[in-house]
């Protein structure tokens, strides 16, 4: 190999100066034709002004095996570590990890300049010297590797300067550290093996000697594979070529011809070596193959014999070419484009080539299996190295490599883009990443398989919005959604409030329970008097006033200006005393001479004597609850909600009342986690939040919680059937992540587009109404949208979370049998009833040996893409013909703090 040298900045080989930059991805999905047009330009303008003389510059796309055991590490970081959170988090683990989950990353390699005159001698007759002068100073012992400082001060410095103006262009690119680097240089040559452990010397510098270590290994060359033998086991590479491309590629509205290769079911890598060539120099070529069509056309002509019509496609499209290269002044590429695909074994390779093949068929793209030239092509793709094979070449305007998309991907959720949690916490920006990868959820449905974790409290360390938006029709999936995220929340040790009119989460409660977990219901209808009392909330006068008059606007929405001003008037009288509540207002209201006052007293007296009235017009009984530590759920049972299609205005007073106690119990939960430890986790789950949202006293409780959200670590999850009560504006801007189910009513699949902050055009409506049981479009922290699929990971978890009344749960009669259930108070801590499941981390999961992963507990130094053990039946996907993450399991370490050994 020619490399000599490399670094946080440059790479040096024997004759020139490389600088390698990392660019982040895209997301793709859900993006107008116009964005996905206006990206492809912006690539276009930031690649033309990379002004180098003889500019090459090498694409390279990797894929890196999904570190499922540092993200298991860092969220155990995150935990209490108390009861049923260790095995909860070696289930979920166990599933990931079969998952056979990759990321994708991209880098781009600019040639700086030649080294020196050796460069310009390495070619022709004065190479055959410079190799034998070499090798006797090999044989002496005089040659000297090493690379001047001052060397690497000049080539650091332009790379530099060229940094800069890449990360201030449309591709944001930063510099590629040298642990990237050499992660390319090993994965390269490891294939499907596994990629050996990472130096452990910190120094950021690798020079020759050094350098060997990365190339340990044997490939084997044969005639259409390469066998590649590690250490760590064997695997079996192929590289492709493109051959022939249209004469006309339609972009935004074709395929992506680079990011086509990623909807296949298995990684496919692509190092694509390209020389910007100047538009005057690309003018030239351009029009003498003109003039050589133009000939042709003359002479079909002269012999009376029509055009065939490849040639006049082929005439126009150089025409246009022509006329692009001189109005536009961009560069042309000439560019040898190659894939390559890996396998741990030579059928499984074969299959995966044939697959390739006839995938690219499909977009009339020709891409072959160079036969022959196997290990150039190998070398090829490795940093630094020029260009081994000139077959196949392709001359293309910069806009054709552009549209091809190599930076679009379709990861979501709290990885950062591109996937790059494998290192250490560091985002593609190259800057620490503030907080951690949340519990996993589910994968991506679009283009390409991704993993999915959310973690509604990462928004807080973000300094993002807090509120998380659920909606979609009933049957959808919602609600099972917020039940896995309360669940991941409680036994990662967070306060809990979850306020639950319909009674669905209580099944989680039994859950919560027998793992151990502190979790209650706590049923309204049996709570003392006067515990909604609005004068019991805000600890100073004015908010107790505001809390008063903003319950009995809900009660009352159609007052006219008296009954306003005498509501107002009785507020502040019954304020001002030593024990103020709302039944003290209505009685001050009736005991009034004015007949405005006593009308008004009357009305709101006939509703104080309505079903589950007395939580708010009773005086208060000074009930306590201690909160912290327990998941609590609130149940009101009896609660008349209006229809999410009826109008404010024509609520009955029975709906005014549920509207208005709704209300009540989550400013009641807001309080009572607001009076906990500031940097202690919280979490409220408001379900059939529309009917808050949908009145103006409501709308104010969004903003209101995510302010204390991001200053008091307190996540705040609306679970709704109406996404149009969350478009108000004080709202919106609150909700930093949606989760939109299936919706099929036309006004509410418009308001859910709005939400989601994408266009409402006709596919991406008919992508919404067709989604089915647990899926779902995802707009995440980073406002990237997508389809996923929630994954609940254990047939056992998807029984007790099923919210259908018609299928019973574990340790339930089956349907048609009654069950009688009685209301919960404060259970001791550790209580667990006779229906809840038993903790479930060793008998759920494969167990630990050949072909099934370890434990949670424990880190694996190596974790090899699309691998197996020998002998074994790897977890994986048989219908996609791969296997799952594998490899030979060696040499774990516990992780800190984890479970005993």
């Amino acid at each position: 190999m020619s490399i000599r040298y490399f670094d946080d900045s440059i790479l040096l080989t024997e004759t020139h100066a490389w600088a390698y930059y990392r660019l982040p991805t895209h997301a793709y999905e859900f993006t107008t034709p116009a964005e996905r047009e206006a990206l492809a330009i912006n690539i276009t303008i930031a690649m033309a002004a990379i002004r180098l003389p003889d500019t090459e510059v090498q694409l390279r796309v990797a894929h890196r095996s999904y570190p499922a055991a540092q993200w298991a590490a860092r969220l155990d970081a995150t935990s209490d570590g108390g009861p049923g959170w260790r095995d909860y988090l070696d289930e979920m683990y166990r599933h990931v990890w079969a998952k056979d989950f990759w990321s994708k990353e991209v880098y781009l390699g600019v040639r700086l300049g030649q080294r020196g005159m050796r460069a310009q001698l390495s070619g022709g007759m004065f190479s055959q010297f410079i190799n034998a002068y070499r090798a006797s100073e090999q044989a002496l012992g005089l040659n000297d590797e090493a690379v001047s400082a001052g060397e690497i001060a000049k080539w650091t410095d332009q790379a530099e300067r060229l940094g800069r103006a890449l990360a201030g262009s449309a591709l944001r690119a930063r510099h590629a550290t040298s642990e990237e680097i050499a992660w390319l240089f090993r994965h390269t040559l490891a294939g499907t093996a596994g990629d050996p452990p990472s130096s452990a010397v910190r120094r950021r510098t690798w020079g020759a000697g050094e350098i060997e270590a990365l190339l340990e290994g044997q490939v084997h060359n044969g005639r259409t594979l390469l066998h590649l033998e590690q250490p760590e086991g064997e695997s079996w590479a192929a590289f492709l070529s493109f051959s022939r491309f249209p004469d006309v590629m339609s972009f935004p509205e074709g395929e992506p011809w680079l990011h086509f290769a990623d909807s296949l079911p298995f990684p496919v890598e692509i190092s694509s070596r390209m020389k910007l060539i100047s538009p005057a120099k690309a003018s030239k070529d351009v029009g003498r193959r003109l003039a050589h069509a133009r000939d042709m056309d003359a002479h079909i002509r002269e012999a009376g014999v029509d055009l065939p019509l490849a040639l006049a496609e082929q005439l126009e499209a150089a025409r246009m070419l022509e006329h692009g290269i001189t109005k536009e002044r961009l560069p042309f590429v000439y560019g040898w484009h190659r894939l390559s695909v890996a396998a741990p074994t030579r059928e499984l390779c074969q299959r995966r080539v044939e697959a390739l093949v006839e995938h690219y068929r499909y977009i009339g793209i020709d891409v072959v299996n160079s036969t022959g030239d196997q290990f150039s092509l190998l070398r090829e793709s490795l940093p630094g190295e020029r260009v081994h094979l000139s077959s196949y070449v392709q001359r293309q305007p910069l806009y054709t490599i552009a549209g091809g998309v190599p930076t679009a991907t379709v990861s979501l959720g709290d990885m950062p883009a591109g996937g790059t949690t494998g290192h250490a916490g560091v985002t593609e920006s190259g800057e620490q990443d503030r907080g951690w990868v949340g519990p996993y959820i589910g994968e991506t449905m679009g283009r390409a398989r991704s993993i999915v974790h959310f973690d509604p409290l990462l928004a807080a360390v973000r300094n993002r919005p807090t509120a998380v938006a659920i909606t979609g029709e009933p049957g959808g999936g919602k609600t099972t959604l917020a039940l896995l995220l309360i669940m991941q929340l409680a036994l990662r040790g967070v306060t809990i409030a979850v306020i639950d009119p319909k009674g669905d989460a209580e099944p989680l409660v039994d859950v919560l329970q027998a793992r151990g977990r502190k979790a209650r219901v706590l049923p309204l209808g049996s709570a003392a008097p006067g515990l909604l009392d609005p004068f019991s909330f805000g600890d100073d006068l004015a908010a107790r006033r505001t809390m008063a008059t903003e319950t009995l606007r809900l009660l009352l929405p159609r007052m006219s200006e008296e009954r306003e001003s005498a509501m107002i008037q009785a507020v502040a009288a019954v304020a001002a005393r030593e024990k103020p509540s709302l039944g003290g207002v209505v009685r001050h209201l009736e005991a009034s001479s004015d007949p405005a006052s006593k009308n008004l007293g009357a009305v709101l007296h006939s509703m104080s004597e309505m079903r589950l009235a007395r939580l708010c017009f009773s005086p208060t009984a000074g009930q306590r609850i201690d909160a912290e530590g327990w998941t609590t759920v609130f149940t009101l049972a009896g609660l008349t909600l209006p229809d999410a299609s009826v109008n404010r205005e024509d609520f009955s007073y029975e709906q005014r009342l549920s509207v208005a106690l709704l209300y009540l119990v989550s400013q009641f939960a807001r309080r009572l986690l607001n009076g906990m430890e500031r940097r202690m986790p919280k979490a409220i789950f408001l379900d059939e939040a529309w009917a808050i949202t949908s009145t103006p006293e409501g709308a104010k409780l969004v903003p209101e919680v995510s302010r204390m959200g991001r200053s008091r670590n307190t996540a705040l999850i609306l679970v709704s059937q109406n996404a149009g009560d969350l478009l108000a504006e004080q709202v919106t801007n609150c909700i930093s992540s949606v989760f939109a189910f299936r919706s099929s009513e036309r006004v509410e699949v418009a308001n859910v587009m709005a939400l989601l902050g994408v266009e409402a055009s006709a596919e991406h409506q008919a992508v919404l109404r067709g989604l089915g049981n647990g899926e779902c479009i995802f707009r995440d922290l980073e406002g990237r949208a997508g389809r996923i699929a929630i994954d609940l990971i254990s047939e056992e978890m998807q029984r007790w979370l099923d919210t259908n009344p018609t299928r019973a749960r574990p340790g339930e009669p089956g349907p048609g049998a009654t069950v009688a259930r009685h209301a919960r108070a404060e259970p001791g801590h550790g209580d667990a009833t006779s229906t809840g499941p038993q903790s479930t981390g060793d008998a759920s999961g494969p167990p630990t040996g050949a072909g099934h992963p370890p434990p949670a507990g424990y880190t694996r130094e190596s974790q090899p893409l699309g691998g197996g053990v020998p002998g074994t039946r790897p977890p994986g996907d048989p219908a996609r013909g791969t296997q799952a993450v594998g490899g030979e399991l060696r040499r774990y370490k516990p992780l800190s703090g984890g479970p005993p050994l």
